[in-house]
């Protein structure tokens, strides 16, 4: 199984090493990790920083373990990626745990709330069965028709 980890624009130190542990007691998988500026470097997979063609990576992941960056949730979600959400809660912002809450809610992905958690998550992928997304427009157009009346 192909493994893209993902951290977003912003550094997510603890998931980068977490899943690079994990990495150790799961090696049949291989792994790819996306550690924007971070400092940790995986030794467990290949990584990078960015990339301007991210898209590509989602694609060719079987799987994907994620920051709860609404872009990318949404992105892997109307992608139909199989993927695990791990909220950031080192964030002083707590969005990503509104998200993750969404996600798990409406059993769209596994929800890894522990990074040691994270072996587990990733095993549970095998049985894991998500609900489709359905992604629902932000404006409904008779709405804005009846702002502007």
């Amino acid at each position: 199984m192909k493994i893209l980890v993902t951290v977003g624009s912003s550094s997510y130190e603890s998931l980068i090493q977490a899943v690079d542990i994990a990495a150790e007691t799961l090696p049949k998988n291989k792994y790819i990790f996306q550690i924007s500026n971070g400092i940790y470097k995986p030794s467990n997979g290949s990584y990078f920083s960015f990339t301007n063609n991210f898209s590509d990576y989602i694609d060719e992941a079987d799987v994907i373990i994620t920051h709860a960056g609404a872009g990318t949730v949404f992105e892997l979600l109307e992608k139909q990626k199989k993927c695990i959400v791990v909220p950031n809660y080192e964030r002083v912002d707590k969005h990503q745990s509104d998200l993750s809450t969404y996600i798990e809610k409406n059993k769209l992905a596994i929800v890894c709330h522990k990074l040691e958690n994270i072996s587990s998550s990733i095993q549970q992928l095998k049985t894991f069965e998500a609900n489709p997304y359905i992604k629902e427009p932000f404006f409904l157009i008779d709405e804005l028709i009846d702002i502007f009346k």
